[in-house]
């Protein structure tokens, strides 16, 4: 696999550069946390100072191959310039459809950033068509998305395999990190939060087969619960989910790995209930662990050697329901077992907690990616990099 460090520069320079900048932010589309925007800043200097004229790809939410307002990084791009301290050219929906990229060719240098690559039909079926009008006249293709490199997306499969091409910096510290992770030894804990559990079962399926003690929290414990007979009235759960749920216990309890399910909540109304007393009469929603469900993950820490922690714990979004995710995330910050964290809806917990990336033994700018890495699949960007 080649890398940025042993290329020659002086052949190379029209770059597409895939970055992943599909980050949090609010109804007003003020950027919540900038954790994967600084991740590429490393990749974008080293290109920059090796005089590279710059195309940055990215998506943001998951639009249906057609422009939508709310997805358009027009509402954003000027956030992502300040951040990294850099002049960006914006080339719209609009542009791209009347002139493809003529915009970004015409220019002698500068750094031009293409409005949502999802927007695009061909981009999640892998169209070798689309790929290639981006990768024609281009020197050099970098994958600096290793939160997307499970997708067998153009952006990130195709294009790679046109021309030459390396993985940006963060993306192979990415990978090296992952590495390490599987070949350490000792009690691991996996601490698994999140809304859907259809998205995690095969991460959750391998994750009973290394780890001592899992606990799972966030919407996805609502499943757990609901398949135990508790009262969870209207809160959120995934229909036709009970033999996945079935499976992970089953598996869990072949693996002599203990599932930890909360034992109490903090409903809508910011009341802390215990499980067991959920009254069948009661309207409520579910939107965070209580304190003794925090304790359990504490006291389960202390006795652990390997820590993974990915997906919050409740409804980060509101203030009122933060409480779970930043409780844990600042007591693994002292913890002196290996702390891995990984996901982009944890790295957000870890921004509302005021916690450096460097409290941490690695932290990962990805989510799925970083479970079917670690589940050792083979990862359609990797081995589209690989190739090479």
């Amino acid at each position: 696999m080649n890398n940025l460090n042993n290329l020659d520069f002086t052949k190379i320079k029209n770059v597409i550069l895939r970055v992943d900048f599909n980050v949090p932010i609010d109804q007003n589309f003020n950027i919540q946390d900038f954790t994967r925007i600084n991740r590429s800043r490393e990749t974008i200097e080293k290109l920059y100072t090796n005089n590279c004229k710059i195309l940055l790809l990215t998506h943001l939410g998951r639009p249906n191959a057609i422009f939508e307002e709310k997805y358009s990084l027009k509402n954003i791009y000027l956030q992502i310039a300040k951040e990294l301290n850099k002049d960006i050219q914006f080339i719209s929906y609009e542009e791209f459809q009347k002139n493809s990229l003529s915009k970004f060719h015409d220019a002698k240098d500068g750094i031009f950033l293409l409005d949502n690559i999802r927007f695009l039909a061909g981009e999640k079926e892998n169209d070798s068509a689309l790929s290639n009008i981006f990768t024609q006249n281009m020197n050099l293709y970098v994958n600096e998305a290793f939160s997307a490199a499970h997708r067998s997306h153009a952006s990130v499969d195709q294009m790679a395999k046109n021309i030459l091409s390396c993985p940006g910096i963060n993306f192979l510290k990415e990978i090296e990190a992952i590495e390490s992770i599987k070949k350490m030894d000792g009690k691991s804990f996996a601490i698994i939060g999140g809304s859907k559990v259809s998205t995690k079962i095969e991460a959750l399926l391998s994750l009973v087969k290394s780890c001592s003690n899992i606990f799972i929290g966030g919407a996805m414990a609502n499943n757990f619960l609901k398949f135990q007979d508790f009262h969870v009235s209207s809160s959120l759960v995934e229909e036709n989910i009970d033999i996945k749920v079935k499976a992970i216990l089953h598996e869990a309890a072949k693996n002599q790995c203990k599932i930890h399910l909360p034992q109490d909540v903090v409903i809508d109304s910011g009341h802390e209930i215990l499980v067991q007393n959920l009254n069948n009469n009661l309207d409520f929603k579910i939107f965070d662990i209580g304190s003794q469900s925090i304790n359990t993950i504490k006291n389960i820490i202390k006795d652990s050697d390997v820590i993974l922690w990915n997906g919050p714990l409740g409804m980060i979004e509101n203030t009122k329901f933060t409480k779970g995710s930043l409780d844990v995330a600042k007591y693994l910050s002292k913890s002196h077992s290996k702390v891995i964290v990984g996901g982009g809806d944890t790295l957000l917990a870890l921004n509302i907690a005021q916690l450096d990336s460097r409290d941490f033994y690695f932290v990962s700018t990805a989510g799925g990616a970083f479970l079917e890495a670690l589940e050792d699949k083979v990862l359609p960007a990797v081995n589209a990099l690989a190739i090479q």
